[in-house]
């Protein structure tokens, strides 16, 4: 397998995207501040071809692939699983969340003035603006893919008059790109509706610019659908919820895996300094059962030793959800499983704290 560079902040993330069981592609993790460190990382399938009816097949491609990708050196695996439940016997946990979006466009009601957008097609695919605007979304949540050229192909293919598919870039008045949306035409059961396969947006001007081209297809159509990052301050860029003008909901967005659990201690991003020790139970990859105290300053690992008296004990796929950042530690010990605490540490809301995520591709 081929190696991927994944820069870390104070989070930490995986793949995304058409790749094959076991192949690893380059992804970025990050979070509130510039990126500082490098990782690695593998992405498994939503369906590993030609083993999901067998017996025991997925469990002896797990058997084979986790301790390789040890071996390789990546620090995530992630996936999108047909069940959860199941793949938590493999280490993995829920991870990113969306809000998934439906808005009435008859009751829509954008600013009247803004910028202007403008629709990719052959000879004019936008390429470069549209990288722009996926580079700040990747500076900012974890899990989101770190681009390379060849994943913008699709732009210098837009052809929407042929494969009715339309990618709109939104321009503010200055004539910056602050957002763009990729949508198709969709007869459902709620009507005919615009569903947005892709939805990425600089600030609340860029926003606002999408509703305002939502809003001028309007006559044809009855609802917009599309997903944000499970971001709760973003329900006030609509000024109207009531009436059925918009509603949302919760979407999983995949499971997280850690592969290398030192590896990943040693680059993640703390809050302040301090010292903890974690235990970590897994089943699958040996290295990973063992103690770890971290010590950390300044928000950085200043060293990260095996063995030590533990202050908390996790299962694999509880340590891969929390060292994410799905939640803080408060909230995390009073619901989850796998979880004991055996001595009060408070340098523990340090290491596990609630970080943005946001995963925008898939397999």
């Amino acid at each position: 397998m081929q190696g991927i560079a994944v820069q870390i902040d104070n989070g930490f993330g995986s793949l995304g995207s058409r790749f094959p069981f076991g192949c690893i592609r380059r992804a970025i993790i990050f979070g509130r501040v510039p990126p500082v460190e490098i990782q690695r990382a593998g992405g498994i399938q939503q369906q590993i071809g030609g083993v999901e009816g067998r017996r025991g097949g997925i469990r002896a491609c797990f058997r084979e692939a986790l301790p390789d990708m040890y071996a390789s050196g990546c620090d995530f695996s992630y996936l999108y699983p047909f069940s959860t439940a199941y793949y938590r016997k493999f280490g993995y946990e829920n991870c990113v969340q969306k809000y998934g979006w439906t808005v009435d466009l008859s009751l829509l009601n954008p600013p009247k003035e803004g910028g202007s957008f403008r629709l990719a097609e052959k000879g004019c695919p936008m390429t470069a603006e549209i990288r722009a605007l996926d580079a700040i979304w990747e500076s900012h949540y974890n899990m989101m893919v770190l681009h390379g050229d060849e994943d913008y192909d699709w732009t210098r293919k837009c052809d929407p008059a042929v494969k009715q598919d339309f990618t709109y870039v939104c321009f503010d008045t200055a004539g910056k790109p602050n957002a763009y949306t990729t949508f198709r035409l969709a007869n459902e059961p709620d009507g005919r509706n615009l569903v947005c396969s892709r939805f990425c947006f600089a600030d609340k001007g860029g926003f606002e610019e999408l509703m305002r081209l939502y809003k001028s297809l309007s006559s044809d159509h009855r609802f917009v659908k599309f997903s944000t990052p499970a971001d709760p301050a973003m329900q006030y860029f609509m000024p109207e919820w009531s009436l059925g003008a918009v509603s949302w909901s919760v979407q999983s967005a995949g499971m997280v895996r850690a592969v290398n659990v030192e590896s990943v201690l040693k680059k993640a991003r703390y809050i302040g300094s301090g010292s903890i020790c974690v235990a970590v139970q897994d089943g699958q990859i040996p290295e990973n059962n063992d103690s770890f105290t971290v010590t950390f300053a300044d928000g950085r690992a200043v060293s990260v030793a095996r063995g030590g008296e533990a202050d908390v004990v996790m299962t694999a796929p509880t340590f891969s959800a929390l060292i994410t950042g799905i939640g803080d530690f408060a909230e995390a010990r009073a619901a989850f499983p796998g979880l004991e605490v055996r001595k009060e540490n408070p340098c523990l809301s340090q290491v596990f704290f609630r970080k943005p995520l946001m995963i925008a591709d898939y397999f």
